[in-house]
Protein backbone atom coordinates (compact mmCIF):
# COMPACT_ATOMS: atom_id res chain seq x y z
CA UNK A 1 0.00 0.00 0.00
CA UNK A 2 1.14 3.45 -1.03
CA UNK A 3 2.53 4.97 2.18
CA UNK A 4 0.02 6.97 3.90
CA UNK A 5 -2.91 6.56 1.62
CA UNK A 6 -5.63 6.09 4.09
CA UNK A 7 -4.52 8.97 6.06
CA UNK A 8 -4.84 10.80 2.94
CA UNK A 9 -7.91 9.81 2.47
CA UNK A 10 -8.88 10.54 5.90
CA UNK A 11 -7.88 13.88 5.48
CA UNK A 12 -9.41 15.17 2.12
CA UNK A 13 -12.91 13.94 3.36
CA UNK A 14 -12.16 16.13 6.87
CA UNK A 15 -11.53 19.32 4.58
CA UNK A 16 -14.13 18.21 1.94
CA UNK A 17 -16.88 18.71 5.30
CA UNK A 18 -14.72 21.67 6.56
CA UNK A 19 -15.52 23.22 3.22
CA UNK A 20 -19.08 22.59 3.60
CA UNK A 21 -19.41 23.92 7.27
CA UNK A 22 -18.56 27.55 5.32
CA UNK A 23 -20.91 27.24 2.52
CA UNK A 24 -24.17 25.34 4.18
CA UNK A 25 -26.38 27.12 6.41
CA UNK A 26 -26.18 25.72 10.20
CA UNK A 27 -29.32 24.62 11.77
CA UNK A 28 -30.91 22.95 14.86
CA UNK A 29 -33.95 20.98 15.25
CA UNK A 30 -35.64 21.33 19.01
CA UNK A 31 -39.33 21.07 20.25
CA UNK A 32 -40.48 18.74 17.26
CA UNK A 33 -39.51 21.62 14.76
CA UNK A 34 -36.40 22.52 12.54
CA UNK A 35 -34.79 25.99 12.65
CA UNK A 36 -32.45 27.50 10.34
CA UNK A 37 -30.12 30.14 11.87
CA UNK A 38 -29.56 31.33 8.72
CA UNK A 39 -26.02 31.42 8.56
CA UNK A 40 -23.14 29.49 8.45
CA UNK A 41 -21.50 27.76 11.58
CA UNK A 42 -17.66 27.18 9.58
CA UNK A 43 -14.93 25.08 11.17
CA UNK A 44 -12.04 27.18 11.85
CA UNK A 45 -8.65 26.66 12.26
CA UNK A 46 -9.04 25.68 16.07
CA UNK A 47 -11.24 23.14 15.04
CA UNK A 48 -9.36 21.30 13.09
CA UNK A 49 -6.78 21.09 14.87
CA UNK A 50 -9.14 20.38 18.05
CA UNK A 51 -11.77 17.72 16.03
CA UNK A 52 -9.03 15.32 15.32
CA UNK A 53 -7.98 15.13 18.97
CA UNK A 54 -11.17 14.57 20.14
CA UNK A 55 -11.38 11.47 18.14
CA UNK A 56 -9.63 9.48 20.18
CA UNK A 57 -11.21 11.00 23.35
CA UNK A 58 -14.51 9.77 22.22
CA UNK A 59 -13.85 6.82 20.04
CA UNK A 60 -10.75 5.32 21.77
CA UNK A 61 -12.89 1.98 22.19
CA UNK A 62 -12.67 0.95 18.58
CA UNK A 63 -8.74 1.25 19.00
CA UNK A 64 -8.51 -1.03 21.69
CA UNK A 65 -11.40 -3.26 20.21
CA UNK A 66 -8.90 -4.09 17.07
CA UNK A 67 -5.39 -4.01 19.59
CA UNK A 68 -7.38 -6.78 21.97
CA UNK A 69 -8.33 -8.80 18.65
CA UNK A 70 -4.49 -8.52 17.75
CA UNK A 71 -3.72 -9.49 21.52
CA UNK A 72 -5.67 -12.82 21.36
CA UNK A 73 -4.23 -13.75 18.13
CA UNK A 74 -0.79 -12.96 19.26
CA UNK A 75 -1.78 -15.83 22.04
CA UNK A 76 -3.11 -18.13 20.21
CA UNK A 77 -0.31 -18.45 18.03
CA UNK A 78 1.90 -19.51 20.81
CA UNK A 79 -0.64 -22.65 21.63
CA UNK A 80 0.81 -23.93 18.47
CA UNK A 81 -2.98 -25.61 18.15
CA UNK A 82 -4.20 -22.34 16.36
CA UNK A 83 -1.39 -23.02 13.33
CA UNK A 84 -2.30 -27.17 13.76
CA UNK A 85 -6.00 -26.02 13.45
CA UNK A 86 -5.40 -23.56 10.39
CA UNK A 87 -3.39 -26.63 8.56
CA UNK A 88 -6.09 -28.90 8.88
CA UNK A 89 -8.81 -26.17 7.78
CA UNK A 90 -6.01 -25.60 4.81
CA UNK A 91 -5.67 -29.15 3.43
CA UNK A 92 -8.76 -30.26 3.76
CA UNK A 93 -10.37 -27.15 0.95
CA UNK A 94 -6.45 -27.34 -0.90
CA UNK A 95 -8.64 -29.14 -4.07
CA UNK A 96 -11.96 -26.86 -3.57
CA UNK A 97 -10.47 -23.79 -3.22
CA UNK A 98 -12.77 -21.65 -5.12
CA UNK A 99 -15.45 -23.31 -3.05
CA UNK A 100 -14.46 -22.12 -0.16
CA UNK A 101 -13.82 -18.45 -1.00
CA UNK A 102 -17.76 -18.41 -1.39
CA UNK A 103 -18.50 -20.07 1.60
CA UNK A 104 -16.76 -17.82 3.53
CA UNK A 105 -18.31 -14.72 1.81
CA UNK A 106 -21.55 -16.44 2.31
CA UNK A 107 -21.17 -17.12 6.03
CA UNK A 108 -19.85 -13.50 6.95
CA UNK A 109 -22.78 -11.71 5.07
CA UNK A 110 -25.55 -14.20 6.60
CA UNK A 111 -23.92 -13.70 9.75
CA UNK A 112 -23.92 -9.89 9.19
CA UNK A 113 -27.16 -9.63 8.06
CA UNK A 114 -28.89 -11.89 10.52
CA UNK A 115 -26.71 -10.84 13.83
CA UNK A 116 -25.22 -7.71 12.50
CA UNK A 117 -22.66 -7.65 15.11
CA UNK A 118 -19.84 -6.72 12.99
CA UNK A 119 -17.49 -5.93 16.16
CA UNK A 120 -17.84 -9.27 17.04
CA UNK A 121 -17.55 -10.77 13.53
CA UNK A 122 -14.40 -9.20 12.79
CA UNK A 123 -13.04 -11.40 15.46
CA UNK A 124 -12.99 -14.64 13.32
CA UNK A 125 -11.98 -12.39 9.85
CA UNK A 126 -7.68 -13.49 11.01
CA UNK A 127 -8.66 -17.07 10.55
CA UNK A 128 -10.45 -16.95 7.79
CA UNK A 129 -7.84 -14.71 6.05
CA UNK A 130 -5.22 -16.85 6.99
CA UNK A 131 -6.82 -19.84 5.62
CA UNK A 132 -7.27 -18.11 1.86
CA UNK A 133 -3.90 -17.02 1.80
CA UNK A 134 -2.64 -19.99 2.47
CA UNK A 135 -4.80 -21.39 -0.21
CA UNK A 136 -3.17 -18.93 -2.58
CA UNK A 137 -5.47 -16.16 -2.87
CA UNK A 138 -4.13 -12.28 -2.61
CA UNK A 139 -4.92 -10.48 0.13
CA UNK A 140 -7.29 -8.62 -1.89
CA UNK A 141 -9.60 -11.73 -2.47
CA UNK A 142 -8.80 -12.39 0.78
CA UNK A 143 -10.43 -9.24 1.74
CA UNK A 144 -12.98 -9.11 0.11
CA UNK A 145 -14.51 -12.33 1.13
CA UNK A 146 -14.19 -11.37 4.58
CA UNK A 147 -14.29 -7.72 5.36
CA UNK A 148 -16.60 -7.11 1.61
CA UNK A 149 -18.57 -9.91 2.98
CA UNK A 150 -19.53 -8.71 6.15
CA UNK A 151 -20.17 -5.29 4.93
CA UNK A 152 -22.22 -6.42 1.97
CA UNK A 153 -24.69 -8.20 4.62
CA UNK A 154 -25.04 -5.52 6.64
CA UNK A 155 -26.76 -4.31 3.59
CA UNK A 156 -29.47 -6.44 3.89
CA UNK A 157 -29.86 -6.79 7.69
CA UNK A 158 -32.83 -9.21 8.50
CA UNK A 159 -32.72 -9.82 12.26
CA UNK A 160 -29.33 -8.42 13.01
CA UNK A 161 -29.68 -6.10 16.32
CA UNK A 162 -27.54 -3.64 15.44
CA UNK A 163 -29.02 -2.40 12.64
CA UNK A 164 -33.07 -3.52 12.51
CA UNK A 165 -32.66 -4.54 15.87
CA UNK A 166 -32.44 -0.25 16.35
CA UNK A 167 -34.66 0.88 13.55
CA UNK A 168 -37.32 -1.75 15.82
CA UNK A 169 -36.67 0.73 18.99
CA UNK A 170 -36.51 3.95 17.85
CA UNK A 171 -38.86 3.89 15.07
CA UNK A 172 -41.46 1.66 16.99
CA UNK A 173 -41.47 4.85 19.38
CA UNK A 174 -43.26 6.76 15.93
CA UNK A 175 -45.82 4.40 14.94
CA UNK A 176 -46.78 1.22 16.82
CA UNK A 177 -47.39 -0.90 13.87
CA UNK A 178 -43.20 -1.04 13.58
CA UNK A 179 -41.80 -4.28 14.28
CA UNK A 180 -38.67 -6.36 14.01
CA UNK A 181 -40.65 -8.30 10.88
CA UNK A 182 -41.53 -4.97 8.95
CA UNK A 183 -40.90 -5.90 5.43
CA UNK A 184 -38.85 -8.73 6.69
CA UNK A 185 -39.61 -10.54 3.31
CA UNK A 186 -38.27 -7.95 0.87
CA UNK A 187 -35.12 -7.31 3.67
CA UNK A 188 -34.70 -10.74 2.86
CA UNK A 189 -34.72 -10.73 -0.62
CA UNK A 190 -32.43 -7.96 -0.93
CA UNK A 191 -30.14 -10.09 1.11
CA UNK A 192 -30.50 -13.08 -1.30
CA UNK A 193 -30.00 -10.62 -4.04
CA UNK A 194 -27.34 -8.65 -3.51
CA UNK A 195 -25.26 -11.65 -1.33
CA UNK A 196 -25.67 -13.65 -4.84
CA UNK A 197 -24.33 -10.59 -6.69
CA UNK A 198 -21.68 -9.91 -4.69
CA UNK A 199 -20.30 -13.87 -4.80
CA UNK A 200 -20.92 -13.78 -8.64
CA UNK A 201 -18.41 -10.55 -8.56
CA UNK A 202 -15.73 -12.20 -6.36
CA UNK A 203 -16.35 -15.85 -8.00
CA UNK A 204 -15.75 -14.42 -11.50
CA UNK A 205 -13.08 -11.86 -10.43
CA UNK A 206 -9.84 -12.08 -11.86
CA UNK A 207 -7.28 -11.85 -9.33
CA UNK A 208 -4.45 -9.19 -9.77
CA UNK A 209 -1.19 -9.92 -10.34
CA UNK A 210 0.26 -10.16 -6.90
CA UNK A 211 3.61 -10.70 -5.40
CA UNK A 212 3.40 -13.44 -2.49
CA UNK A 213 5.23 -11.30 0.21
CA UNK A 214 6.77 -10.98 3.58
CA UNK A 215 7.86 -8.97 6.63
CA UNK A 216 11.68 -10.54 6.67
CA UNK A 217 12.85 -9.65 3.09
CA UNK A 218 15.88 -7.25 2.92
CA UNK A 219 14.72 -3.84 2.97
CA UNK A 220 11.66 -4.03 4.94
CA UNK A 221 10.18 -1.15 6.37
CA UNK A 222 7.74 -0.91 9.03
CA UNK A 223 4.62 -2.00 8.72
CA UNK A 224 5.12 -3.09 4.90
CA UNK A 225 5.15 -6.37 3.19
CA UNK A 226 7.89 -7.79 0.90
CA UNK A 227 8.97 -10.60 -1.02
CA UNK A 228 11.82 -12.65 0.71
CA UNK A 229 13.35 -14.01 -2.79
CA UNK A 230 15.50 -16.43 -0.48
CA UNK A 231 12.89 -18.01 1.81
CA UNK A 232 9.85 -17.18 -0.95
CA UNK A 233 7.90 -17.43 2.23
CA UNK A 234 4.87 -15.10 2.59
CA UNK A 235 3.99 -13.54 6.34
CA UNK A 236 0.48 -13.55 7.00
CA UNK A 237 -1.12 -11.00 9.52
CA UNK A 238 -1.39 -12.11 12.84
CA UNK A 239 -0.09 -16.22 12.37
CA UNK A 240 2.77 -18.01 13.08
CA UNK A 241 3.13 -21.88 11.81
CA UNK A 242 4.53 -23.41 14.81
CA UNK A 243 4.69 -27.54 14.53
CA UNK A 244 2.96 -29.04 17.71
CA UNK A 245 1.64 -32.48 18.97
CA UNK A 246 -1.27 -30.11 21.50
CA UNK A 247 -5.22 -31.57 20.51
CA UNK A 248 -7.31 -28.53 18.97
CA UNK A 249 -10.01 -29.36 20.52
CA UNK A 250 -10.10 -27.06 23.84
CA UNK A 251 -9.16 -24.36 21.13
CA UNK A 252 -11.96 -25.31 19.37
CA UNK A 253 -14.61 -25.59 22.34
CA UNK A 254 -13.10 -22.41 24.14
CA UNK A 255 -13.27 -20.51 20.90
CA UNK A 256 -16.91 -20.95 20.00
CA UNK A 257 -18.17 -20.73 23.89
CA UNK A 258 -16.63 -17.45 23.54
CA UNK A 259 -18.44 -16.53 20.24
CA UNK A 260 -21.68 -17.52 21.69
CA UNK A 261 -20.85 -15.96 24.87
CA UNK A 262 -20.03 -12.38 23.20
CA UNK A 263 -23.48 -12.86 20.98
CA UNK A 264 -25.47 -13.39 23.67
CA UNK A 265 -23.71 -10.51 25.51
CA UNK A 266 -23.69 -8.36 23.08
CA UNK A 267 -27.22 -9.15 20.44
CA UNK A 268 -29.47 -6.76 22.20
CA UNK A 269 -32.49 -9.25 23.26
CA UNK A 270 -34.88 -6.67 24.67
CA UNK A 271 -34.66 -4.01 21.67
CA UNK A 272 -35.14 -6.75 18.86
CA UNK A 273 -37.21 -9.62 20.57
CA UNK A 274 -38.28 -8.12 23.34
CA UNK A 275 -36.98 -11.00 25.10
CA UNK A 276 -36.03 -9.82 29.22
CA UNK A 277 -34.79 -12.82 30.73
CA UNK A 278 -31.55 -11.87 30.77
CA UNK A 279 -32.84 -8.28 32.65
CA UNK A 280 -34.57 -10.70 34.90
CA UNK A 281 -31.63 -12.95 35.99
CA UNK A 282 -29.48 -9.79 35.89
CA UNK A 283 -31.66 -8.44 38.83
CA UNK A 284 -31.89 -11.75 40.51
CA UNK A 285 -27.94 -11.84 40.48
CA UNK A 286 -27.32 -7.89 41.82
CA UNK A 287 -30.23 -8.38 44.37
CA UNK A 288 -28.61 -11.86 45.62
CA UNK A 289 -27.43 -10.84 49.42
CA UNK A 290 -26.28 -12.73 52.36
CA UNK A 291 -26.73 -11.31 55.65
CA UNK A 292 -27.60 -8.04 53.85
CA UNK A 293 -24.23 -8.16 51.33
CA UNK A 294 -24.69 -8.47 47.89
CA UNK A 295 -21.75 -10.79 47.40
CA UNK A 296 -22.54 -11.65 43.86
CA UNK A 297 -22.70 -8.19 42.98
CA UNK A 298 -19.08 -7.25 44.61
CA UNK A 299 -17.47 -10.86 43.05
CA UNK A 300 -18.90 -9.80 39.42
CA UNK A 301 -18.39 -6.14 39.71
CA UNK A 302 -20.28 -3.72 37.38
CA UNK A 303 -20.58 -5.82 34.48
CA UNK A 304 -23.61 -5.44 32.49
CA UNK A 305 -26.39 -7.68 31.82
CA UNK A 306 -26.25 -9.94 28.66
CA UNK A 307 -27.97 -8.19 25.48
CA UNK A 308 -26.24 -5.06 26.62
CA UNK A 309 -22.56 -5.09 26.71
CA UNK A 310 -20.50 -2.97 24.64
CA UNK A 311 -17.04 -2.81 23.10
CA UNK A 312 -15.47 -2.93 26.28
CA UNK A 313 -17.29 -6.26 27.71
CA UNK A 314 -16.01 -7.55 24.20
CA UNK A 315 -12.00 -6.61 25.17
CA UNK A 316 -12.84 -7.47 28.52
CA UNK A 317 -13.74 -10.93 27.52
CA UNK A 318 -10.90 -11.50 24.56
CA UNK A 319 -8.30 -10.64 27.25
CA UNK A 320 -10.20 -13.35 29.92
CA UNK A 321 -10.47 -16.45 27.14
CA UNK A 322 -6.53 -15.45 26.81
CA UNK A 323 -5.72 -16.06 30.18
CA UNK A 324 -7.53 -19.20 30.02
CA UNK A 325 -5.93 -20.61 26.91
CA UNK A 326 -2.74 -19.86 28.49
CA UNK A 327 -3.69 -22.06 31.08
CA UNK A 328 -5.17 -24.65 29.43
CA UNK A 329 -2.07 -24.93 26.86
CA UNK A 330 0.63 -24.74 29.74
CA UNK A 331 2.38 -21.86 28.43
CA UNK A 332 4.33 -19.87 30.43
CA UNK A 333 3.11 -15.88 31.01
CA UNK A 334 6.03 -14.55 29.50
CA UNK A 335 5.64 -16.26 26.42
CA UNK A 336 2.00 -15.38 26.37
CA UNK A 337 2.51 -11.86 27.46
CA UNK A 338 4.89 -11.46 23.99
CA UNK A 339 2.59 -13.34 21.96
CA UNK A 340 0.22 -11.12 22.97
CA UNK A 341 1.64 -8.03 22.46
CA UNK A 342 3.09 -8.96 19.75
CA UNK A 343 0.20 -9.23 18.15
CA UNK A 344 -1.18 -5.73 19.29
CA UNK A 345 1.95 -4.30 17.59
CA UNK A 346 0.67 -5.85 14.40
CA UNK A 347 -3.04 -4.33 14.58
CA UNK A 348 -1.85 -0.87 15.71
CA UNK A 349 -2.33 0.62 12.52
CA UNK A 350 -5.57 -0.74 11.86
CA UNK A 351 -6.74 0.40 15.03
CA UNK A 352 -5.51 3.84 14.24
CA UNK A 353 -7.54 3.95 11.31
CA UNK A 354 -10.27 2.60 13.04
CA UNK A 355 -10.35 5.61 15.29
CA UNK A 356 -9.71 7.84 12.91
CA UNK A 357 -12.69 7.03 10.39
CA UNK A 358 -14.93 8.58 12.98
CA UNK A 359 -13.37 12.24 12.58
CA UNK A 360 -16.66 13.72 10.48
CA UNK A 361 -18.66 11.93 13.12
CA UNK A 362 -17.11 13.60 15.87
CA UNK A 363 -16.56 16.93 13.72
CA UNK A 364 -20.91 17.16 13.07
CA UNK A 365 -21.06 16.10 16.63
CA UNK A 366 -18.44 19.01 18.29
CA UNK A 367 -21.05 21.38 15.79
CA UNK A 368 -23.30 23.48 18.65
CA UNK A 369 -25.69 23.70 15.51
CA UNK A 370 -25.18 21.83 12.54
CA UNK A 371 -25.29 21.82 8.82
CA UNK A 372 -26.17 17.90 8.58
CA UNK A 373 -29.58 19.24 9.90
CA UNK A 374 -29.94 21.85 7.08
CA UNK A 375 -29.66 19.31 4.34
CA UNK A 376 -31.76 16.60 5.61
CA UNK A 377 -34.34 19.11 6.34
CA UNK A 378 -33.83 20.50 2.69
CA UNK A 379 -34.84 16.59 1.69
CA UNK A 380 -37.83 15.68 3.59
CA UNK A 381 -40.72 17.69 2.52
CA UNK A 382 -42.74 17.19 5.88
CA UNK A 383 -45.98 15.45 5.78
CA UNK A 384 -45.51 14.22 2.21
CA UNK A 385 -43.07 11.49 1.30
CA UNK A 386 -40.35 12.08 -1.50
CA UNK A 387 -38.22 8.97 -1.91
CA UNK A 388 -35.53 10.44 -3.58
CA UNK A 389 -35.49 13.30 -1.02
CA UNK A 390 -35.31 10.00 1.67
CA UNK A 391 -32.47 8.77 0.13
CA UNK A 392 -30.49 11.98 -0.59
CA UNK A 393 -31.06 12.03 3.25
CA UNK A 394 -29.70 8.90 3.51
CA UNK A 395 -26.62 9.35 2.01
CA UNK A 396 -26.01 12.21 3.88
CA UNK A 397 -26.51 10.77 7.15
CA UNK A 398 -24.99 7.55 7.02
CA UNK A 399 -21.63 9.23 5.23
CA UNK A 400 -21.32 11.68 8.41
CA UNK A 401 -23.18 9.66 11.16
CA UNK A 402 -21.09 5.88 10.68
CA UNK A 403 -22.75 5.14 14.19
CA UNK A 404 -26.53 3.90 12.70
CA UNK A 405 -27.68 3.75 16.38
CA UNK A 406 -27.03 7.77 16.52
CA UNK A 407 -28.18 8.19 13.57
CA UNK A 408 -31.15 6.81 13.43
CA UNK A 409 -32.05 8.39 16.52
CA UNK A 410 -31.03 12.02 15.90
CA UNK A 411 -33.42 12.15 12.37
CA UNK A 412 -36.35 10.15 12.41
CA UNK A 413 -37.88 12.77 13.85
CA UNK A 414 -37.82 14.78 10.53
CA UNK A 415 -39.95 11.72 8.99
CA UNK A 416 -42.00 11.50 12.33
CA UNK A 417 -45.31 12.88 10.48
CA UNK A 418 -45.16 10.35 8.44
CA UNK A 419 -48.30 7.17 8.00
CA UNK A 420 -46.64 4.01 9.44
CA UNK A 421 -46.52 2.36 5.88
CA UNK A 422 -44.46 4.94 4.40
CA UNK A 423 -42.45 5.10 7.69
CA UNK A 424 -41.32 1.65 7.41
CA UNK A 425 -40.16 2.84 3.81
CA UNK A 426 -38.03 5.12 5.54
CA UNK A 427 -36.81 2.86 7.79
CA UNK A 428 -35.69 0.32 4.99
CA UNK A 429 -34.38 3.47 2.92
CA UNK A 430 -32.31 4.32 5.68
CA UNK A 431 -31.01 0.26 6.72
CA UNK A 432 -29.93 -0.24 3.23
CA UNK A 433 -28.38 3.03 2.05
CA UNK A 434 -26.37 3.08 5.70
CA UNK A 435 -25.31 -0.60 4.91
CA UNK A 436 -23.96 0.62 1.45
CA UNK A 437 -22.48 3.80 2.22
CA UNK A 438 -20.46 1.85 4.91
CA UNK A 439 -18.87 -0.60 2.14
CA UNK A 440 -17.82 2.17 0.11
CA UNK A 441 -16.96 5.36 2.65
CA UNK A 442 -13.85 6.50 3.83
CA UNK A 443 -15.76 6.75 7.58
CA UNK A 444 -16.97 2.78 7.97
CA UNK A 445 -14.52 1.85 10.79
CA UNK A 446 -14.67 -1.61 9.69
CA UNK A 447 -13.66 -1.12 5.83
CA UNK A 448 -10.91 1.19 6.82
CA UNK A 449 -9.72 -1.11 9.79
CA UNK A 450 -9.81 -3.91 7.09
CA UNK A 451 -8.10 -2.10 4.63
CA UNK A 452 -5.39 -1.62 6.92
CA UNK A 453 -5.25 -4.51 8.52
CA UNK A 454 -3.99 -6.25 4.60
CA UNK A 455 -2.54 -3.26 3.72
CA UNK A 456 -4.68 -2.65 0.69
CA UNK A 457 -5.40 0.86 -0.69
CA UNK A 458 -8.47 2.57 -0.80
CA UNK A 459 -8.50 3.57 -4.42
CA UNK A 460 -7.94 -0.29 -5.44
CA UNK A 461 -11.07 -1.24 -3.16
CA UNK A 462 -13.07 0.92 -4.90
CA UNK A 463 -11.88 0.05 -8.34
CA UNK A 464 -12.76 -3.54 -7.44
CA UNK A 465 -16.27 -2.38 -6.07
CA UNK A 466 -18.21 0.63 -7.76
CA UNK A 467 -19.82 -1.06 -10.12
CA UNK A 468 -21.46 -3.43 -7.57
CA UNK A 469 -22.14 -0.41 -5.86
CA UNK A 470 -23.69 1.40 -8.31
CA UNK A 471 -26.14 -1.76 -9.27
CA UNK A 472 -27.03 -2.34 -5.67
CA UNK A 473 -27.88 1.07 -5.26
CA UNK A 474 -30.40 1.10 -8.46
CA UNK A 475 -31.98 -2.37 -7.01
CA UNK A 476 -32.66 -0.22 -3.29
CA UNK A 477 -34.13 2.48 -5.67
CA UNK A 478 -36.29 0.44 -7.60
CA UNK A 479 -37.27 -1.88 -4.87
CA UNK A 480 -38.13 1.22 -2.39
CA UNK A 481 -40.15 2.46 -5.10
CA UNK A 482 -42.25 -0.75 -5.86
CA UNK A 483 -42.70 -0.99 -2.27
CA UNK A 484 -43.99 2.44 -1.95
CA UNK A 485 -46.45 1.90 -4.80
CA UNK A 486 -47.78 -1.21 -3.10
CA UNK A 487 -48.58 0.81 0.01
Amino acid sequence: MKKYDLLKVLGITFLIIVLISWVVPAGIYSNGSFTSLEMTMPIGLYDIVRIPLLVFNNFIEFGLLFLAIGGFYGVLNKTGAYSKLVETVTNKWENNKRKFLIITTIIFSLLSSVIGLNNVLFILIPFFVTVLLKLNFTKFTAFAATVGGLLVGQIGSTLGSGIWGYVNVIFSSVSSEMSMFTLILVRLILWLVITALYVLLISKNKEPKEIKTTKTGKGNKKGEIKEDKETNKVTIPLYEKVETKKDILPLAIISIIMFVLLILGLYNWVYTFDIEVFTTIHEQITEFEINGYPILTNILGSINQLGSWNNYNLIFILIVMALIITWLYSIKFSEAFEGFVKGVKEMAIPAFYAVLSCVIFVTVLALSSNFVYTMVNQFSSGEEFSLLGTVASAIVTSFTYNDFPTMINTFVVFFSSLEAGTLSIVALIFQTIYGLVMLIAPTSVFLIAGLAYLNIPYKDWMKFIWKFALIVFGIIIVVSFIATALI
